[in-house]
């Protein structure tokens, strides 16, 4: 069996035939392509963590300084928000980190499966179509979309990781004729 392949971390939808979300069906995570399936795996629960108490340490800071300004005016409550911030920025280069793709085995994907971290899971076969994202741009754009049978999977890729996607779970990229007929 094939490693699969590590994408990143990505946001990615499931979505009904009419393009509506499905209940459950949006996560944050690392995603996986294989031959079989495209799997979007939750964070571990130590790094989700520290993603939350980072951003509650900066929200929170700037909240303290905006009370602080009209309310307490105290010394003691700058310099917490200013060791909250400092945490912030200090633990930045770990949870950029946590973004890079993880290489994943078969096995490490199997445990992941058996501690209950995978979000999305859809079988390669599922895939009827799939449709790159919008190039970058200011602003909002569409993601890529991978139709389904029953709806569709939408991820907010990069086109060079749409590319890797679509090789790893063996559909032709749009537009290319099948193997034997010319173009």
């Amino acid at each position: 069996m094939e490693d699969p392949k590590a994408i990143g971390v990505v946001l990615a939808t499931l979505v009904n035939p009419a393009g509506k979300p499905v209940s459950g069906g949006a996560a944050r995570g690392q995603l996986y392509a294989g031959r079989d399936e495209l799997v979007v795996v939750r964070p571990a629960p130590r790094a989700e963590l520290l993603q939350r108490v980072t951003t509650a340490l900066l929200l929170g800071s700037i909240a303290a300084v905006l009370v602080n300004v009209f309310t307490w005016r105290s010394a003691a409550v700058l310099w917490g928000a200013v060791a909250a911030q400092a945490v912030y920025w200090l633990t930045l280069p770990a949870r950029r980190r946590a973004l890079d793709p993880e290489p994943l085995d078969a096995r490490g994907l199997a445990a992941a499966r058996s501690a209950g971290r995978i979000a999305i899971r859809v079988p390669a076969s599922a895939v009827v179509r799939t449709t790159a994202p919008e190039p970058p741009r200011s602003g909002f754009r569409k993601p890529a979309r991978f139709e389904l049978t029953d709806g569709a999977l939408e991820v907010y890729l990069s086109p060079e990781q749409h590319a890797a996607i679509v090789a790893a779970i063996g559909l032709r990229p749009a537009g290319e004729a099948p193997a034997g007929r010319p173009s």
